[in-house]
């Protein structure tokens, strides 16, 4: 399964520098969090992991994925940038889930689930048994086969949230980038959702990279954390280790309360207001 590196990334918007020379690895069995306020360069970093942005300096490289994936041209390759990838062979070692998709077509459940088919086409053929229970398998995955054949327009947005997670499941990725999953969901579809990440790497044994602001789930569900303050990584390591009261005084500009906790088998993260001054050590 594929290895995810980040070296040196640096990317502007015009004259305003978004992100200055990030680096870090990550690979597979892992739920990475990229973690840090609205500006940070979260998203934009994100961008740039998935081809969407070219950054002006340094790259992103994917080690190591699987060689059926690739293109022929590059099936004795171990290191590609993701930029020297085409959007087909990229696809298929890399899924990403945005945080404002939609649909607006009357389609059903199964129909949007098998649209991640796509960059698998002629690989194997349609409507072939394979192919179904490979969209079957990722609708399980997920939890939406039960409601399969519904329009997604009647889907809450919990629900829907899931079956863009099955879509991006149906291409079979080594990577899946989620771009602020919880967002707008109800707390406990918050914590269905991380759960459901939990149990897909479990199952997959894939990496998934999730970009949040969120310290609460960040610090019980993932096994590893990038925190991200003006473009920079200012934190990156377990998180145990990164998630302290100094980090989230100096970074969100809030008090908090931190330990591990038995019960959930994780950090715990009580926020109790905003930092009395931006050197707060707390």
């Amino acid at each position: 399964m594929a290895v995810l590196n980040v070296d040196g990334v640096s990317f502007s918007h015009g004259s305003r520098k978004i992100l200055n020379d990030l680096t870090f690895t990550a690979s597979k069995g892992e739920v990475v969090g990229i973690l840090g306020q609205n500006g940070s360069g979260k998203t934009t970093l994100l961008n740039c992991i998935n081809a969407e942005y070219r950054p002006q300096k340094g790259s992103v490289k994917l080690i190591d994925f699987s060689k059926e994936s690739a293109d022929p041209r590059h099936m004795n390759s171990g290191s590609l940038d993701v930029r020297d990838m085409s959007e087909h062979e990229r696809s298929r070692i890399l899924a990403t889930v945005e945080q404002d998709s939609h649909m607006n077509f009357p389609f059903s459940v199964m129909e949007v689930v098998k649209m991640g088919r796509y960059s698998r086409a002629g690989m194997l053929d349609e409507n072939t048994d394979a192919e179904t229970d490979i969209v079957c398998s990722a609708m399980e995955s997920t939890g939406v086969l039960e409601f399969s054949d519904r329009d997604v327009s009647e889907l809450s947005g919990g629900e829907w949230r899931r079956v863009m997670i099955a879509q991006a499941l149906a291409q079979e990725p080594e990577i899946l980038l989620l771009d602020e999953p919880t967002l707008h969901l109800d707390i406990n579809h918050q914590f269905d959702l991380m759960d459901l990440c939990r149990k897909i790497v479990s199952e997959r044994d894939i990496l998934i990279v999730i970009v949040t602001h969120d310290l609460q789930l960040a610090a019980r569900y993932c096994d590893r954390i990038i925190v991200m303050k003006d473009g920079e990584i200012v934190s990156m390591g377990t998180a145990r280790d990164v998630i302290t009261e100094k980090m989230i005084s100096g970074v969100f500009g809030m008090r908090a309360r931190v330990e591990y906790d038995e019960e959930i088998q994780g950090m715990s993260v009580f926020l109790i207001g905003r930092s009395r001054c931006e050197n707060d050590q707390r």
